[in-house]
């Protein structure tokens, strides 16, 4: 045998990878070393000034040299080879390239990250605290994980020498560690990618600098198009081997068979990761360098630099993350070798900051004129540039008209923004059906027992949807509020506000998008606690999702359609969820319908599906970050009520205010409701498909389910019925939208609190049929089922626009709290198993549902009963109350306008900034004091302001 394989070895008669795993390798190196070589010839002769980003891409540069070369040296030894092609004097040899390869591929990938982000640190200084702040939390991420991935890696086996030698021992699988570490890099590798965008879009260059200076940064988009290609061969080579830590010492490296055939692409791969990771790294850097080389990329055919205007006098400098001023100009000549810089500063200008990011690392000798060396201002923040009015939004090439109040906005306005966060709609209604079938499918794989499988969703939303809204969703949708209460900004500037709508929109996305990409390692070892984080960082993400969402689309627009622009956007939600749950039947769990046996690679497909919504995310993210939206403060929400006929703040029961126990009786309405919900979508099967004559305990197994579905035969299966019923659940919205348009202009048609009472009132009755009714055929049961789900449809969003009535100045934290009521599900249907577990079916069992929708009638029935909450809910605005608010606000806006125009002209007058930009703005502000005052003086009377319209009836008590 042994001469078998030594003849066919000389012949070379036999599958080879290795040559090409040689090529790509040594060629990704070279291609490395060339710009590490530009990078340190750049920064060391030009512009005279080395740092630690420098220094952090010397040692990932050597790092790379050293798995590089374990690789090539591999490839030489049977790297690339089946193992009946590797001799026999050779395998201890390979053990020791391949662990080699492992130990340093981590410490690579961290030291030319670092490096990147110690250039953002530098980039940043001074300017932007998101980035800033952003860029920490990422470095320490990043060398966290390293480091313990390194570990891991270092002590794969015990003893440790049993990963490089055949010694008895037990060694972790390295393709599962590989593969389950690979959502990690993406969302660092993502996270690197988009830090700087917004930075750099909001720069005022030339068009053809900005484009240059963007595609720079954006390169690193090709090191995560390489880890997914990594992810790939990675998938497709752990497909046959073990997740399960091998104690074989004839095993291969890695504790699975063909190691070295299997991972020589993901290996080759993994190189190529890190070697175009620190070529992309150091591109940014060499400006100086291509200036010398090619000059007409970056200057005027005039000779000028290209820049955003004529500031030669002016050479910023950088503080480093490490408490070291870095100048970006080289120390005049006149100066002592070792004496300090000159630190004298100069007035902030944000100017300075929109061209520090290109010009930082350009030497005196580049620009134009004589600098003034000693001159070196810090830079400064970013937020308003040059003469951009404050109304407008400036990135890119264009400005974007910032758009007025959500409250103020008219029907044709809020048509545009409502659509663009019903995306946000489509996307969570998506998630939410797949996440459906997939607890289903993972229950079967990984041997679930029932409780385990509740488990999965008491942590979605149980622990999702109450944690998420209260910790994370309303401080950052108030936090601009909580800003507006300091007496004085932060270090005396004038800083960005992070809070509102869109920053909960791109929060809340990159959590989901966490979420999702965590699904990845816990598919491939199919591990339940793997599922239950994944499910809770999802939850939790779409809760803070949810905060926002809801009430901006509540709120953008007419208050007289609140309820329709809610009912159509959870409708697009429900189509999602349809769409979801069919692609799951028909595409990703074919074995589902055809009963045939469903084993882990089941979620190979689910696993790429996830992968694509994490990057769909990052996307959707960077969307709303350039998407001007409309916001609204708690001071209008406030005046918005003095036109209500019923001041929300009246006394009621108890001495509580009206609005509070609305909101109070809203939120356990919602607590019950999605309670019930979820009760019924968790045991749709069970109730379709009983199993009266089986013990106890029986049942816990879903494949027991799926026998039962086989042996009665049924007409259609309960997937399809599930789809039928949430296709049923979806019209209802729709249905509901249209009254709810209609209600405000029709007396006749009933109000929103009239059809949420029908839809509770319906659904209870519904929900006792499903429980009571016992038919000879069992199919019959759908029939009830189905009218269960086409009842409970609208009232979520109905309980959550007529919680949010009267709320004023609270209807941000109103709305987390009404999120939050989606935490029902933690605990209900646990009662609903131990029924069961008690002897009784599901579909006696199932009689806790319609109990838990008479607690949610509560809230109905108070808006009907209470005259004064039922003014509340029932209040139309009309267009002359509208258009009091409407003035009112706009006066408002326009003082605080003159406030920051004032603001602008003094930083630039004090910068020496003039020119026609200034002119204008003079002027713009001269004018727009006088039409304030004017306004002003024209105002309307003060008590009409400040009274509500009840008190101004002539209506008596």
């Amino acid at each position: 045998m042994n001469a078998q394989v030594s003849d066919r070895l000389l012949a070379g008669d036999y599958p080879n990878r290795g040559p090409v795993v040689f090529a790509v390798t040594t060629g990704t190196l070279v291609l490395a070393t060339v710009f590490v070589a530009a990078r340190l010839t750049c920064r060391t002769f030009i512009v005279r000034q080395v740092t630690w980003d420098d220094y952090f891409i010397i040692l990932a540069w050597m790092l790379a040299f050293g798995l590089s070369f374990a690789i090539d040296y591999g490839t030489t030894v049977g790297l690339g080879r089946h193992d009946a092609n590797i001799s026999a004097q050779d395998w201890d040899t390979l053990r020791r390239s391949e662990y080699t390869f492992t130990v340093l591929y981590n410490p690579a990938l961290m030291a030319f990250k670092t490096s990147v982000l110690i250039f953002y640190l530098r980039l940043s200084k001074n300017t932007q605290k998101v980035l800033r702040l952003a860029s920490w939390v990422i470095l320490i991420i990043v060398n966290l994980a390293g480091t313990v991935l390194t570990l891991l890696n270092i002590f794969q086996c015990t003893p440790v020498e049993s990963a490089f030698i055949r010694r008895p021992g037990q060694c972790i699988p390295l393709l599962t560690e590989f593969i389950c570490s690979a959502p990690i890099n993406i969302v660092t590798d993502l996270a690197i990618l988009t830090l700087p965008l917004p930075v750099l879009t909001s720069m005022r260059l030339p068009p053809r600098q900005k484009v240059i200076l963007i595609m720079t940064f954006a390169l690193g988009i090709f090191v995560t198009i390489v880890d997914v290609v990594r992810i790939y061969y990675l998938q497709t080579a752990i497909n046959d081997a073990s997740s399960k830590p091998s104690s074989d010492p004839n095993a291969s490296f890695g504790g699975s068979p063909e190691f070295a055939w299997n991972a020589s692409l993901a290996l080759l791969w993994s190189a190529v990761e890190v070697n175009v990771g620190i070529a992309c790294a150091c591109i940014p850097t060499l400006k100086p360098l291509i200036i010398r080389i090619l000059p007409a990329m970056l200057i005027d055919p005039d000779g000028s630099t290209r820049r955003a205007s004529d500031t030669a006098d002016r050479t910023p400098t950088l503080q480093s993350s490490y408490g070291q001023e870095s100048a970006v100009t080289a120390r005049n000549p006149t100066q002592d070798e070792h004496s300090p810089l000159d630190q004298t500063h100069e007035p902030e200008t944000s100017f300075d900051a929109q061209i520090s990011a290109l010009e930082f690392l350009t030497t005196p000798d580049m620009v134009e004129g004589g600098a003034d060396r000693n001159r070196a201002p810090t830079l400064s923040n970013t937020a308003t540039t040059g003469s951009i009015d404050a109304s407008g939004v400036y990135f890119g090439f264009v400005n974007m008209r910032k758009p007025k109040s959500m409250i103020r906005m008219a029907t044709r306005d809020s048509i545009k923004y409502c659509t663009t966060v019903s995306i946000l709609f489509l996307l969570w209604g998506f998630s939410y059906g797949l996440l459906n079938t997939l607890s289903t499918v993972v229950a079967q794989i990984s041997h679930m027992t029932v409780p385990e499988t509740l488990g999965l969703t008491s942590s979605y939303f149980g622990a999702g949807y109450f944690f998420g809204p209260l910790l994370v969703g309303e401080w950052i949708l108030r936090h601009d509020e909580h800003r507006r209460l300091e007496k004085k900004p932060k270090n005396g500037g004038f800083d960005d506000n992070i809070g509102g709508f869109k920053a909960t929109f791109m929060t809340g996305l990159c959590i989901y998008g966490i979420g999702t990409i965590i699904f990845w390692p816990s598919a491939v070892l199919t591990s339940f606690p793997g599922f239950l984080i994944s499910n809770f960082v999802v939850g939790f993400g779409l809760a803070v999702l949810e905060t926002a969402a809801n009430p901006f689309i509540a709120l953008c627009g007419p208050m007289d359609y609140a309820e329709m622009r809610l009912l159509l956007s959870q409708g697009v939600q429900a189509v999602a969820t349809v769409i979801s749950g069919l692609l799951a039947q028909k595409v990703f769990f074919v074995e589902l319908s055809t009963r045939q046996s469903v084993g882990s690679s089941t979620l190979i497909d689910v696993q790429w599906t996830f992968l694509a919504i994490t990057l769909l995310c990052v996307g959707l993210a960077l969307f709303f970050y350039y998407m001007p939206l409309p916001e609204v403060t708690d001071a209008e929400m406030e005046n918005s009520t003095r036109y209500l006929p019923v001041d929300p703040k009246k006394r009621s029961f108890f001495g509580f205010q009206l609005r509070t126990w609305s909101l109070a009786l809203a939120v356990l309405a919602q607590w019950t409701y999605v309670a019930s919900q979820e009760t019924m979508s968790i045991f749709f099967r069970d109730i379709l498909t009983p199993t009266l004559n089986a013990p106890p305990g029986a049942a816990t197994m879903n494949v027991v389910r799926e026998k039962t579905l086989e042996s009665s035969d049924p007409v259609l299966s309960a997937t399809d019925h599930l789809l039928i019923a949430h296709t049923a659940f979806a019209i209802s919205r729709f249905l509901a939208a249209y009254l709810a348009y209609l209600s405000p202009t029709h007396p006749k048609v009933p109000q929103p609190r009239t059809i949420l009472n029908l839809c509770v009132g319906f659904s209870i009755t519904s929900g006792v049929l499903v429980a009571a009714l016992r038919p000879t055929n069992h199919e019959l049961i759908a029939i009830p089922v189905m009218l269960y789900f086409f009842f409970e449809g609208p009232i979520w969003p109905l309980i959550y626009t007529l919680g949010l009535r009267g709320q004023g100045k609270r209807t941000k934290r109103a709305a987390a709290f009404i999120t939050m009521g989606a935490s029902g599900p933690a605990f209900w249907p646990f009662v609903v198993y131990a029924i069961h577990q008690r002897g009784a079916s599901y579909q006696t069992a199932f009689s806790l549902v319609p109990a838990l929708l008479v607690i949610s009638g509560f809230f109905p029935l108070f808006l009907d009963i209470k005259r004064d909450a039922r003014a509340l809910v029932d209040a139309r605005v009309g267009p002359e109350q509208q258009r009091k608010i409407q003035d009112r606000a706009n006066r408002e806006m326009e003082l605080d306008a003159i406030i920051a125009a004032r603001r602008r002209a003094s930083v630039n007058a004090l910068s020496g900034f003039g020119g026609p930009n200034l002119e204008l703005e003079k002027f713009n502000f001269v004018k727009r004091m006088s039409v304030a005052f004017t306004k002003n003086r024209k105002g309307s009377d003060p008590s009409g302001t400040t009274e509500h319209a009840e008190s101004r009836s002539s209506q008596s008590g």
